[in-house]
């Protein structure tokens, strides 16, 4: 099947797709060969006269001259009725049973007007051109023995379905003489016909009476027997094509043209034109110069941008994926620069969606379509008179102030830090990968700022030497386990010393101490001893007071001696005292001493004995005065050994202060030495863990060695532990640098972009009125400037026969104000006056025409946009006239696709292309078409209908479709079993869907026929649903063609084969139209017309479409009928899922909820229940998109496609993940007392 990307072939090193177009200018006018009689002759001449000569042969066979009743389908209104013959030409609606009601020229003119409103449709939809005309008047003559036959006169008629028969309305505006009998008569019988006399002849007082028409004519060829004039009236399918887009291409030098033409010169400028564009970001564009009318997506706004440079190129449209708005804003961002605009396109319905989408933006009638242009010049005028001018200055100033920021915001989000390089969305992915892991870290160690950044490049080496503790038994002890944890030695026999001293106190030294004193100290009034330090203290007081006692008498013991201190002490404290006093309390002093002992320092002696003094009574509150028990001299040596050891040892352990040793009880500290005599690895591998945990303290990593040892974390488990105290100290670190996370407070955060959407809105809702103010200012001053203009005007537009010729010539500047873009088709630009020059020129479906087609349109502007489907789209040779035997034709529409203009623009113009779709559409229907015609291009967003598990295609088999085939044919076409199906489904949509558009689309002419004649019987027995037959909608029901379906699009499409099988179950290889050559572009249009839900009817089952003797197209739709029964897999997205995305999932799946993580690769999370939907987004989704498409165009776009939308942000969904799945709970009905559901009675 052909694909869009094979448009995209191109000779190796060919940089087409870069270039642009020139300015327009006349190559051949450049050259000179020397000689002054030389007349130079562009290269492209030659592909001029080419183009002509298709031109020529334009809709075949022209039936304005070559009319033939016998030959051409057509209603013969000379015999009608003459009251609903009268009723027609007073221009009232006239059905067809009314006009003829004889019964056997009724059933042969239903056929024909049949016929005529099939072909009428398929013109007007597909070519825009409008050929239905009563024919007034047959005029035969002969010219060098051919002869030549057609209607004088031509009047325009509307036709229209009213249930199984047909309605004619003569429209009462658009008499005009058959051009080409006026140029034939000129030519052949040089005789010029006055049109504009003839006109008037038919006037009789406000009256229609052609019959003055016919006898002018008669008496000006009355000297002619080769002539002949019949009073006859004929409907029929009359359009002048050929020969005014021939004179319209009589001059076709432009350089597009010339380039498409051969002329390398040509070529060569047109590649070297283009206009460097440099698109904005845009986040940060100046709401100024932000004024799209329209909400555009990135794609579309690149277009935009490129178009408004001024540069030519081709788009690639889609189906779905806003070809449309892109078009609107373009011409509304031209159209601000005072730019004037042709659009052209066969398809009537894209200038239709164009006109309309303007006027959805309150800019009715800024958009003036030829076909009704008078219309939308009145509708131009009272918008002008309408508008007001629109002052957003202070919705643009709140707009760039919110924006900037959210951009702080989004840059602090994934700016890594200036020390620790990493940002914050770094930090929380990271953590919850840690903690999604099957063993989670759960290390609560707090690393220090130079920790921190000296980890930042080195924690591979830090996990490594972690590991290396781990192996040695560092963290198998704790400060719990090992009295010696965390000790740091010297040397090894430091270690061996400490170990036996402790051994010495433990098995020798403490227990006879604690022996001894208790029975010292027993025979003192002293309390027992709470600690070693104050059984030391005791001890010394002891030792003190006897040597005190020795020298003293015990009575010194009995007062104060602060006054004797005072007296033998130094002048400055002798000066207190008087000279009686001093000598008096010496003398006493020395009554204290013993006999025959001799005190050096009285003063010294006397505050010792002061302080044992104060000592002893605050220790023995009964009053005994001091005294020394005996066995104190074996006590003192063994505490003053035990002593030294203790300090020695609490200097080792680290424990000073309150913490020493000699604080412990003597049992506790017995105890505490025995745990340390004891066997130990701490001390086993002490030498081998001094180098790494020497290391680890210079890496600050202190904290989180206690850590591990606290938890005894195994080695394979280490790195996870320094990974997780790590990015837990990032994140605290990253949080508190940088003000513009805005403390990552998610209230705030909300608040801030729901402003910003609020904002966003408003800003965007003024553009259209800002351009629309603009525009009336231009009327107002055109007003104001050119009073004559605006005279004639007025007048004209009273007359109500103004025409684009004459508003260009005698209002040429309120022309431009009024008409800045003008819709025409390719068949009818030829209205345009000559001297209008447009500023671009747009080819709207330019892949459906061909170049010589839209020429004439395009030599009237330097820039050229082409837009169009590649896929869908190929240009088809059409006939205007409807003759009951079709000519025949060597001519394959698939060889013209390669010359559509489409596609021979893309040879020498850069290409882009429009590929996100945001159509409602199924995700089945959406993969169906991406895959089998798109190759994979296609972006579209997830149906929450799809996730309900709802089909939007679907294939009906029609079981007894059966039938015989045609005598002529040969083929099985509209089997009754099908038409009945069909019919049945049309009145069930009725019924069911009936706000929901629909048409019925086919392989097959007759069917579509048959179908909408079944339809209109049905409705008229069944008046509940006549209303949404009759109604005016905008997309009323129809039955069509695929042919006829180009341009045509509905909320639901039927698409009914319309072929069945031989009564003995066999399948004919004769599918119609889709058997044709190039069937595939025709499969491809009735699989992309709907956009909710497509419904194909067939009496074939795909398994019968698969023999490999069927043409390769009737095995193309087996193919995609068999992948609607059963779709093939869809492909797994290479993306790492978002862990904290992952845990709300499983979260959520608790809950009841069905959930969808990273759905269709396009939204991170998707959950269910009850029948509501929810799409979650998060920071990862949004991060990469711009402000206005992430916070504001995507939830649109997502609400319209039925999700009930969530904006999360990552930190809170990392730092209360269960408060966001609650949200998404109550989003979906289930509220907090439904509990969670426990895993192992999930389904």
């Amino acid at each position: 099947m052909w694909r869009a990307d094979s448009i995209d072939d191109t000779p190796e090193g060919s940089d087409l797709w870069s270039q642009a177009l020139p300015p327009t200018q006349e190559f051949a006018s450049q050259v000179s060969v020397g000689d002054p009689d030389a007349i130079p002759v562009n290269q492209a001449a030659s592909a001029w006269d080419d183009w002509r000569a298709q031109l020529a042969h334009i809709g075949g066979r022209n039936p304005l001259i070559s009319f033939d009743p016998e030959a051409s389908v057509s209603i013969d209104l000379s015999h009608s009725h003459p009251g609903g013959l009268a009723r027609f030409i007073a221009g009232s609606p006239t059905l067809l049973g009314n006009l003829v009601r004889d019964d056997v020229q009724r059933r042969s003119a239903h056929q024909s007007a049949t016929v005529l409103y099939t072909h009428f449709t398929e013109l007007y939809q597909s070519r825009g051109i409008d050929s239905i005309q009563l024919g007034i008047g047959l005029v035969q003559w002969r010219h060098h023995d051919t002869v030549y036959r057609g209607p004088l006169l031509l009047r325009p008629v509307d036709l229209r379905r009213r249930g199984s028969d047909i309605e004619f309305t003569l429209r009462r505006s658009g008499i005009r003489l058959n051009p080409a009998l006026q140029r034939e008569f000129a030519r052949h019988l040089e005789l010029h016909l006055d049109a504009d006399a003839f006109v008037r002849l038919t006037d009789d007082n406000g009256a229609f009476r052609p019959n003055a028409a016919l006898d002018r004519l008669r008496d000006l060829t009355a000297h002619r027997d080769d002539v002949s004039v019949k009073a006859q009236l004929v409907i029929s399918s009359f359009a002048d094509v050929a020969a005014p887009l021939l004179a319209d291409a009589a001059d076709l030098s432009h350089p597009i043209l010339d380039a498409v033409g051969g002329n390398p010169a040509a070529l060569q400028q047109v590649r070297q034109s283009r206009v460097p564009v440099e698109v904005p970001d845009a986040d940060r564009r100046s709401p100024d110069v932000d004024r799209l009318i329209v909400d555009a997506d990135t794609e579309q706004d690149l277009i935009v941008t490129h178009i408004v440079a001024g540069n030519s190129m081709t788009v690639r449209t889609l189906p779905g994926t806003g070809s449309t708005q892109t078009i609107v804003n373009a011409l509304g961002a031209l159209v601000a620069a005072n730019k004037r605009v042709l659009v052209v396109s066969p398809r009537r319905a894209s200038l239709q969606a164009i006109s309309e989408r303007f006027s959805r933006t309150t800019l009715p009638g800024m958009a003036v379509r030829l076909s009704d242009f008078q219309r939308d010049v009145i509708r131009s005028i009272g918008r002008n008179e309408k508008a007001t001018p629109v002052d957003s200055s202070d919705v643009d100033g709140a707009l760039q102030r919110l924006r900037e920021v959210i951009i702080r915001y989004r840059g602090a989000v994934t700016e890594p830090d200036a020390t620790l390089r990493v940002s914050l969305m770094d930090c929380l992915h990271a953590l919850s990968n840690l903690a999604a892991s099957s063993t989670p870290p759960e290390s609560t160690a707090k690393l220090s700022s130079h920790a921190l950044e000296r980890l930042a490049s080195a924690r591979q080496d830090a996990a490594q030497l972690l590991r290396e503790a781990a192996d040695l038994g560092q963290f198998r002890f704790g400060p719990d386990d090992s009295p010696w944890y965390g000790v740091e030695f010297e040397t090894f026999d430091h270690a061996q010393r400490s170990q036996q001293m402790a051994k010495r106190l433990a098995e020798d030294t403490l227990p006879r101490l604690a022996e001894l004193s208790e029975s010292v100290l027993g025979h003192t009034p002293l309390p027992a001893p709470t600690t070693f330090g104050q059984l030391a203290l005791f001890t010394h007081l002891l030792v003190d007071l006897r040597e005190s006692l020795d020298k003293f008498q015990p009575a010194v013991f009995d007062r104060p001696l602060t006054d004797l201190i005072s007296a033998t002490g130094s002048s400055e404290q002798q000066a207190q005292l008087s000279r009686v006093q001093r000598r008096r309390l010496k003398s006493l002093a020395k009554e204290y001493i013993r006999p025959g002992m001799h005190v050096s320092d009285l003063h010294d002696a006397l505050v010792r004995i002061n302080d044992q003094r104060q000592t002893w009574h605050r220790f023995v509150e009964t009053g005994h005065p001091p005294s020394v028990p005996p066995g104190l001299a074996d006590l003192h040596p063994l505490l003053q050994s035990a002593e030294t050891d203790i300090n020695e040892l609490s200097r080792t352990l680290g424990r000073e202060g309150s913490h020493h040793l000699a604080e412990l009880t003597v049992g506790a500290l017995t105890e505490l030495m025995g745990r340390l005599a004891e066997e130990s690895d701490v001390l086993r591998t002490l030498e081998d863990r001094a180098q790494v945990t020497s290391t680890l303290q210079e890496w600050d990593l202190g904290p989180l060695v206690d850590d591990l040892a606290n938890r005894h974390v195994d080695a394979s488990r280490v790195g996870a532990e320094l990974e997780y105290a790590w990015w837990r100290g990032a994140l605290q670190q990253v949080l508190g640098s940088n003000e513009d996370l805005l403390g990552q407070d998610s209230s705030i955060l909300h608040r801030l972009e729901a402003d910003y959407r609020l904002v966003d809105e408003a800003h965007a809702a003024s553009n259209a009125k800002r351009l629309g103010w603009q525009l009336a200012e231009r009327w107002s001053v055109g007003l104001m400037d050119w009073p004559d203009e605006a005279s004639w005007l007025k007048s004209a537009l009273r007359q109500s026969s103004m025409t684009p010729t004459e508003l260009h010539d005698h209002a040429p500047h309120l022309a431009r104000a009024l008409a800045p873009v003008w819709l025409a088709s390719p068949y009818d630009t030829h209205a345009l006056p000559k001297t209008m020059s447009f500023d671009a020129v747009f080819l709207v479906d330019a892949g459906a025409v061909t170049v010589p087609e839209v020429a004439p349109a395009m030599k009237r502007a330097s820039q050229v946009v082409a837009f169009g489907d590649p896929v869908t789209q190929r240009p088809e040779p059409f006939e205007v006239g409807v003759w009951r035997e079709q000519p025949a034709t060597d001519i394959d529409p698939e060889e013209l696709h390669p010359q559509s203009a489409l596609g021979v623009l893309a040879e020498i113009l850069p290409g882009h292309e429009l590929t996100r779709s945001y159509r409602v559409t199924g995700d089945d229907l959406a993969d169906l078409v991406d895959r089998n015609l798109y190759a994979g291009q296609v972006a579209t967003l997830p149906w929450a209908g799809s996730f309900l598990g709802h089909r939007s295609v679907e294939l009906a088999i029609v079981e007894d479709g059966f039938g015989l085939p045609d005598p002529i044919s040969g083929v099985i076409e509209s089997v009754d079993a099908e038409v009945r199906d069909v019919v049945t489904r049309v009145m069930t949509h009725a019924v069911t869907h009936p706000d929901e558009s629909l048409m019925v689309v086919t392989a097959s002419p007759r069917h579509a026929q048959r179908v909408f004649e079944g339809v209109a019987r049905e409705v008229s027995s069944r008046p509940e649903v006549q209303e949404f037959f009759t109604h005016e909608a905008r997309e009323p029901f129809v039955a069509v063609t695929l042919r006829q379906a180009h341009g045509l699009s509905r909320d639901r499409v039927i698409f009914s084969l319309g072929f069945g099988r031989t009564p003995h179950g066999r399948v004919l290889s004769d599918l119609g139209m889709l058997s044709e050559s190039g069937g595939e572009r025709l499969l491809a249009v009735g699989l992309t017309r709907a956009r909710r839900h497509l419904q194909v009817v067939s009496c074939v089952d795909p398994t019968e479409l698969t023999d490999s003797r069927l043409q390769p197209t009737v095995r193309a739709l087996g193919k995609v009928l068999a992948e609607i029964v059963a779709p093939p897999a869809l492909p797994e997205h290479a993306h790492t899922p978002d862990p904290l995305v992952t845990d709300l999932a499983e979260r959520l799946k608790r809950r009841g909820m069905t959930v969808s993580v990273d759905h269709h690769g396009a939204i991170p999370l998707a959950a269910t229940a009850h029948g509501v939907c929810v799409a979650v987004d998060t920071d990862q989704q949004l991060l990469g998109m711009s402000i206005r498409e992430g916070l504001r165009l995507r939830p649109q776009a997502l609400t319209r496609l039925g999700w009930h939308y969530l904006r999360v942000h990552s930190f809170e969904l990392f730092a209360d993940p269960e408060a966001v799945a609650e949200r998404i709970a109550g989003m979906a009905g289930i509220g907090v007392e439904a509990g969670i559901v426990d895993e192992s009675e999930e389904v």
